[in-house]
């Protein structure tokens, strides 16, 4: 299979893989014979708090990274931090992270309870992951051109962060799931 080359998460490859005339034991099927979709949604739950979870560790990254550049550049004769604009930057990017983090982890403990929780799973997820996008676009700002480098982390970031809007469910598809829960 051909590895698709990628906008972002550049050190995990992508291929597609094609099984034609595959006959698989008895013995080595997960699960029974035609239930295979069944059991690959039984674990989007799962896999939507782990979407979540990793945007909000991008997130953090690409905040810390703008934090400690903001402290370190210096505009107009002081910090960039101490420019009213940035700090209020900064502020909103850290508000963000924590509502998302407090997201994951209502969503991980119902899982982790037994209980249900595709739809706090799908929120997490959506919230989340759209948040990462906005605080990587943030902290490429707080860098100025040097976020648009490669030099930087912030740019690798921001590239790596978009995919959490896509796998496991595009934003869409959470909405939906979502806007399902709501009125069951």
């Amino acid at each position: 299979a051909r590895i698709e080359e990628k906008l972002g998460q550049r050190a995990s490859d992508t291929a597609q893989i094609v099984f034609e005339n595959c006959r698989v034991p008895t013995a080595n099927l997960l699960g029974r014979e035609g239930e295979g979709y069944r059991i690959a949604l039984a674990n989007l739950e799962a896999g939507r708090i782990g979407i979540a979870a990793q945007s909000v560790g991008m997130a953090r990254s690409a905040f810390e990274a703008a934090l400690g550049y903001a402290g370190e550049r210096r505009s107009f004769g002081k910090p960039l931090v101490e420019h009213q604009a940035i700090a209020f930057r900064l502020a909103d990017m850290a508000t963000e992270i924590e509502v998302a983090r407090q997201m994951v982890w209502h969503a991980a403990s119902l899982r982790d309870a037994g209980e249900p929780c595709l739809k706090e799973a799908s929120m997490a997820k959506l919230f989340a992951s759209e948040m990462a996008e906005r605080v990587c676009s943030a902290a490429i700002q707080i860098h100025g051109g040097y976020g648009y480098v490669a030099d930087f982390p912030v740019e690798r970031i921001y590239r790596d962060v978009r995919v959490c809007q896509i796998y496991e469910g595009t934003s869409d598809i959470q909405r939906l799931v979502i806007g399902r829960a709501l009125v069951a």
